[in-house]
């Protein structure tokens, strides 16, 4: 069973504001040289060009080629899920106000007592102390259960491609705009009701404990550039909580499209760099393009 350890990872960036110092495991092996997806906007004789992204990677693996570093170099602004500079006062700030559980209540008091058990060695798995999963609301323990099982498996954000592209494009002076906040990404959690927040998490903790090979898998299906495969694989990851995809992906995609139509009518050349789970699939920004008639040219 494949579960939502596939989908955060490429859908949501405030991941990248948590960087703890882990030791690293013993992995299976990802590809030195990725061919990510990548597509071609147009609209009457403007340009505008979408990068699927993977919020954090292992070291020393090539994604670039040519094209995509053509479309970067034609391009005055970069756009991105969310700001992240400085963005981690507002994580901690939405955390302390929307990410714990009710005074005096503990994830050992919502969850049964195999179910808490199971949470206790997945975290250990992971090196992140079950006390300081045991406050919070269980939408959030997921979260931060996957985010360790990628950094346990040496994957860092300092080597994803959004933070890759924006620091070279912050090197040449280029502009940036942002679809949401991160306020605004972390209350999608907030609109699970209490039992999709328990099947998250615990779906979550049954791949950290029995799928631990997930972030690679995930990472070879991105590099190959086989945008059906990895539809399929995030397809299957949200099938024990389809409201978080409504929440995460759906939604959010459909609030997306306008903005970007938006981009194809400016003087200026987009690069729009999201998570690869936002690119693929039928309700993908993609699939959403083509479907209001633009000429739309990649997988």
């Amino acid at each position: 069973m494949r579960s939502l350890k596939h989908c955060l990872i490429l859908t949501v960036t405030f991941l990248l504001l948590l960087l703890p110092t882990l030791s690293i495991a013993e992995v299976p092996s990802v590809p030195e040289t990725a061919n990510p997806a990548f597509w071609i906007v147009e609209s009457n004789g403007k340009t505008l060009y979408l990068l699927s992204s993977v919020h954090l990677l292992p070291p020393n693996l090539h994604w670039t080629r040519d094209e995509i570093d053509n479309a970067r170099s034609r391009s005055q602004v970069f756009a991105f899920e969310a700001p992240l500079k400085d963005a981690d006062v507002s994580m901690a700030r939405f955390v302390e106000a929307n990410g714990k559980l009710p005074k005096g209540k503990l994830l050992k008091d919502v969850m049964s007592p195999s179910d808490y058990a199971a949470l206790e060695k997945a975290a250990w798995s992971v090196q992140y102390p079950p006390k300081l999963l045991a406050p919070l609301r269980p939408w959030l323990a997921a979260v931060y259960l996957e985010l360790y099982s990628y950094l346990r498996a040496g994957y860092s954000p300092y080597y994803g491609v959004d933070h890759i592209i924006e620091q070279a494009a912050e090197a040449k002076g280029a502009e940036f705009v942002y679809f949401e906040t991160v306020e605004e990404q972390l209350s999608y959690f907030l609109n699970l009701t209490g039992r999709a927040e328990q099947k998250y998490l615990k779906a979550t903790v049954r791949d950290v404990l029995d799928a631990p090979d997930l972030p690679a898998d995930l990472v070879r299906a991105w590099a190959s550039g086989d945008t059906a495969k990895l539809s399929a694989m995030i397809e299957k990851g949200f099938d024990d909580v389809p409201q978080l995809k409504a929440q995460l992906l759906t939604a959010r995609n459909r609030k997306w499209v306008p903005r970007i139509v938006e981009m194809l009518k400016s003087d200026k050349t987009h690069f729009v760099t999201v998570g690869a789970g936002h690119l693929v699939g039928r309700d993908s920004v993609v699939a959403l393009l083509r479907a209001k008639g633009f000429k739309v040219t990649g997988p």
